[in-house]
């Protein structure tokens, strides 16, 4: 399977310093409203009863539509700070324990309840949540943030996040009309995309994927990213071959690609979230 029957159309970049933020559309077919997600989406997140685990929590959908769950989102509390490591499509009042990874190395006591707010791991942190040894490169990653935002107490990223979200470079910006995705460059070139099943997703997860791709961007230099470039690589996206590879809850996985990587989870016969990255970007420097 590949997206070259779905045309991503992307739009005028906005430049703010290092980042050049693209509004991507698409005539994929929408989802509309027929599933929950964002912080507003009824899920509690806790730690395993009587064990709790780095690597696993229990999510549970308390509502009465699925719930998209996106990798990389940040799970707040508990005993431990955490970022889902895959994206999944939550089925109603099924407790699922979930696979996780720690983003905060420092610390190993509190409660076990979890917060959600929307808020996702850096670009940079992505293509190592599922590896083997992904959790000491995530440590390290996430340890290497407080050169440009901070250090952090307890080797939090939800510390330099913080600190970034005062001085945000991508203030004011909002999705447009019919927006399904955005295609984000970093000091010249792009780095990576996502595209949502509706405007509706897309606007729910605003501002976290902008907090993230601006914590990607300090200390990068200010290049504006060329609109040649962007469009290429969602050209690129839209002709990669995708394998069915499991499941992702109530969905199916599909993954692909080379230098330009591809993940995307279809339910219902259409994408519900699909990301994409430039592996050979400067940001996944060792």
């Amino acid at each position: 399977m590949t997206l070259s029957t779905v045309r991503l159309h992307v739009g005028q970049g906005t430049v703010r310093g290092p980042l050049t933020v693209f509004p991507v559309w698409t005539d994929a077919p929408s989802l509309g409203s027929s599933h929950l997600t964002g912080a507003d989406a009824p899920v509690d997140v806790a730690e395993r009863a009587g064990s709790p685990a780095v690597d696993q929590l229990v999510v549970t959908n308390r509502g009465d539509r699925p719930v998209l769950l996106l990798a990389g989102e940040l799970l707040e509390g508990g005993m431990q700070h955490r970022a889902l490591t895959a994206t999944t499509m939550l089925a109603p009042s099924r407790p699922t324990v979930l696979p996780v990874v720690c983003v905060e190395q420092g610390r190993w006591h509190g409660d076990g309840a979890h917060r959600r707010r929307s808020r996702r791991a850096p670009l940079s942190l992505l293509p190592h949540l599922e590896r083997a040894d992904g959790q000491h490169e995530v440590w390290r990653r996430v340890s290497r943030f407080g050169a440009v935002a901070g250090p952090s107490a307890t080797e939090s990223l939800l510390d330099p996040l913080d600190a970034t979200d005062g001085r945000r470079l991508t203030s004011g910006l909002q999705p447009l009309s019919g927006q399904r995705g955005l295609l984000v460059g970093i000091a010249g070139r792009p780095a990576w995309l996502e595209l949502f099943g509706s405007t509706r997703a897309l606007t729910a997860h605003w501002a976290g994927l902008l907090d993230a791709a601006t914590l990607d961007a300090l200390s990068r230099p200010a290049v504006r990213t060329p609109a040649a470039l962007a469009r290429s690589f969602a050209e690129r996206v839209e002709t990669t071959p995708l394998t069915r590879t499991r499941s992702a809850g109530l969905g199916a996985r599909w993954q692909g690609g080379g230098r330009v990587r591809v993940d995307g989870v279809r339910w219902h016969d259409r994408t519900a979230h699909l990301s994409a990255a430039d592996l050979s970007h400067s940001l996944q420097e060792a």
